[in-house]
């Protein structure tokens, strides 16, 4: 997705990561559902993932604006031959990789409200599956929360499949086919 990357998660990452986690669980409580509700996302829970590689931050790239250069002089300044003011990132999703033996799993899956309907959580959606792709796995799969039925409408439309509903909070298994590469 132009303007965005996503690269592996540092632990300087966290706390940002944390922040979007949190604000998801706060919007999660605003619509009705208790998906991710009673207490704060810790640190943690994140460690793991970060150990393994698996943690990924997603990043919108900006002009620095303490070049004192706006986003809508950068076209400007490339047409001029001079090159474009320094980027910085800002972090706007989180996801955790996992894997097993036929599928890679996708985890820990929030975009900042401030990113919400632009398209960047089906963007993370078609980095994992390629991800699995690469990795020569059959499928993407996650566990949605099982009452949370708008988020398993949104899964559909990108491609998912409903596995099962098994007992508990998170146990609603999603898969989507990749083709191995």
């Amino acid at each position: 997705m132009r303007g965005y990357r996503l690269r592996a998660a540092t632990e300087a990452d966290i706390p940002a990561l944390l922040a979007i986690l949190d604000g998801a669980s706060e919007w999660l409580g605003s619509q009705g559902t208790d998906q991710w509700a009673g207490s704060r996302w810790r640190a943690e829970e994140l460690r793991p993932d970060l150990a393994t590689g698996g943690l990924r931050v997603a990043e919108q790239l900006r002009p620095d604006l303490a070049t004192g250069v706006s986003a809508a002089a950068e076209p400007a300044l490339a047409e001029a031959g001079r090159s474009s003011p320094p980027l910085r990132a800002v972090p706007v999703a989180t996801m955790t990789l996992g894997e097993t033996a036929s599928s890679l799993h996708l985890g820990h899956f929030a975009v900042d409200r401030r990113f919400a309907g632009l398209g960047v959580g089906a963007w993370l959606i078609r980095e994992a599956a390629d991800e699995a792709a690469r990795r020569g796995k059959r499928s993407l799969r996650l566990d949605a929360w099982t009452t949370n039925t708008r988020l398993h409408d949104y899964y559909r439309r990108q491609g998912f499949r409903l596995v099962r509903i098994s007992g508990g909070t998170s146990g609603a298994l999603f898969e989507r086919a990749v083709s191995p590469r």
